[in-house]
């Protein structure tokens, strides 16, 4: 740089003693700049009526555990009066255990030391570790003690790649599988096989095309489960190019790709391969937006119930059944596997002996029928359980038609805490809500929380402001969190694997709020103040 810039040339052609470059000197500059940053988003967060908790743990490539801090609060644009959610990176904490009482305390701690009013906490978001999630000991709970209004929300993300997870335990989908990943990390660290595939590739213009520009298979991600629906994607798209690949290996002497060759050209496989693509397809980009910033509650668990609905029909669509049999038919036809079933036999007991007339119906009634069925009660029991909290959706003025007594009753228990009016007094603020939007027209009411919340009018409707307004803060997913395990990866690598915590969140900070404008000025300022400094740096 100095290359560029006569200033900083003459500098560090100067006195050795001022130049200002040792360790201590940038992270005492690093620290005042992310400081900047910090400040800010804290004054965001304690300005709000209340702000949500989301925290995940990792281990660094130091193995050392590393806790990443995370807060979600609403911000009200002081022009356009909108709302808007935020969900931003707080620190990185080192963690000496992994204890619950261990990790709530250092939240806390955290979050204190960094200027927070903990007592606005109505929310924290967490997985479902037993150490994160334990009812009795674990950090959730004893968060609770401190703040007996910050209530546990499972993350939603972690929650369907559980259902996914649980759903795949069927024998015929957890045998596809293991050979799909057995063979794709067979291709995938062997140039060998690799260069086959490549080869085999090239020479199939049609399976190339509808490849879409991927070049290569994909191994399955052992922790995210909805991942694999584009790994499976990949490997029936590419099913014939992988057939030929390893019959040529086979060809030059490999018995494992002979051995993988008998395993795919089963119909059994063929089938269970489309069937598992398919459905988990549809949870693809339901997991996407669980992940997203401005994804919130109530929007979360109608996009569930949307995908489940959606599989509960094409269950008893006989035309979508028919179009995966065929598929399963036009894959297997190049590769002479005609559609079989196992043979049954009176005293059968190795699997389930089905009463069925063709292969057709066989696969149907004991593949496809309990894989959705599993979808879709696992789904339904992890992400569609009602809250508490989730009965003030009812306030909404698309909903406020059918609210009754019991709704209200129910709404000022679940937010009691937050409600300083007596529930009389609450039954009548409802009531001019009810008649205010009684009076507007169908298509002129708000649909969503976050356009509900711009259009209340906080000195008329306070109580049902504060109950809105927690509920759009509680965190849907703690992705937030694992996302800045990316910038975590990236900042602490194994030539860095001695950083200090205070520098790597203070880089952490910068390095995610990259937009955020810094005062160069007031950083300059902080650091000649701070202490005596043997170089004139002029007045500031």
């Amino acid at each position: 740089m100095a290359q560029g810039d006569e200033i900083l040339a003459e500098h560090l052609s100067g006195n050795r003693k001022t130049l200002y470059t040792s360790p201590d000197i940038q992270n005492e500059i690093i620290n005042l700049l992310a400081n900047q940053i910090r400040t800010a988003i804290v004054a965001d967060c304690n300005k709000s009526k209340c702000f949500a908790l989301i925290a995940d743990e990792t281990t660094d490539t130091a193995t050392r555990e590393q806790l990443s801090v995370c807060l979600r609060y609403l911000v009200r644009d002081q022009v356009s009066n909108e709302i808007s959610i935020k969900e931003d990176f707080l620190d990185f904490v080192t963690a000496r255990s992994t204890e619950g009482e261990h990790l709530a305390e250092l939240l806390i701690q955290t979050l204190q030391g960094a200027g927070i009013d903990i007592a606005k906490m109505r929310a924290q978001g967490y997985d479902g570790a037993a150490n994160m999630s334990g009812k009795y000991s674990g950090v959730q709970a004893r968060t609770r003690q401190v703040v007996p209004g910050a209530l546990y929300v499972h993350c939603k993300s972690h929650c369907l790649n559980l259902a996914v997870m649980h759903s795949c335990s069927n024998k015929s989908i957890r045998s596809v599988m293991t050979t799909v990943q057995e063979i794709a990390f067979s291709f995938d660290y062997s140039s060998k096989k690799l260069q086959a595939f490549f080869d085999e590739l090239e020479a199939d213009e049609a399976t190339k095309e509808k490849m879409e520009k991927r070049t290569k298979l994909r191994t399955l991600c052992e922790t995210r489960w909805t991942s694999r629906a584009d790994a499976l994607f990949t490997f029936k798209t590419s099913f014939p190019v992988v057939v030929h690949a390893l019959e040529s290996l086979h060809d030059q002497g490999d018995d494992k790709g002979g051995q993988q060759v008998n395993a795919v050209t089963r119909f059994d496989f063929i089938i269970g391969l489309v069937v598992a693509e398919h459905v988990l397809q549809s949870t693809v980009h339901l997991s996407l937006f669980l992940q997203g910033v401005e994804c919130y509650l109530l929007e979360a668990v109608k996009e569930c119930r949307v995908v489940v609905e959606m599989l509960r029909q094409e269950r008893e669509d006989d035309s979508v059944w028919d179009e995966l049999y065929q598929v399963a038919l036009d894959l297997a036809a190049p590769l002479q596997v005609d559609g079989s079933m196992p043979r049954r036999c009176g005293r059968q007991t190795g699997r389930v002996n089905h009463q069925a007339d063709t292969p057709r119906q066989y696969w149907r009634i004991s593949l496809y029928y309990p894989f959705v069925d599993h979808v879709i009660m696992e789904l339904d029991s992890r992400l569609l359980k009602s809250e508490d909290r989730f009965m003030a959706q009812h306030l909404l003025p698309i909903y406020l038609e059918n609210i009754t007594n019991e709704h209200i009753a129910a709404i000022y228990n679940a937010f009691q805490d937050d409600i300083i009016l007596s529930l009389e007094e609450f039954r009548r603020e409802v009531a001019r809500w009810r008649t205010k939007w009684g009076l507007t027209a169908q298509d002129e009411k708000p649909r969503t929380l976050c356009s509900t919340l711009d259009s209340i009018n906080s000195a008329l409707y306070p109580t049902i402001e504060s109950i809105l307004f927690i509920l759009l803060t509680m965190p849907v997913a703690s992705a937030t969190a694992e996302r800045s395990f990316s910038v975590l990866r990236r900042l602490k690598t194994y030539v860095r694997s001695t950083m200090i915590c205070d520098r790597l969140s203070s880089l952490g900070l910068l390095h995610i709020h990259r937009d955020f404008k810094i005062d160069i000025e007031k950083a300059m300022e902080q650091f000649v103040n701070a202490k005596f400094r043997k170089m004139d740096f002029g007045e500031f």
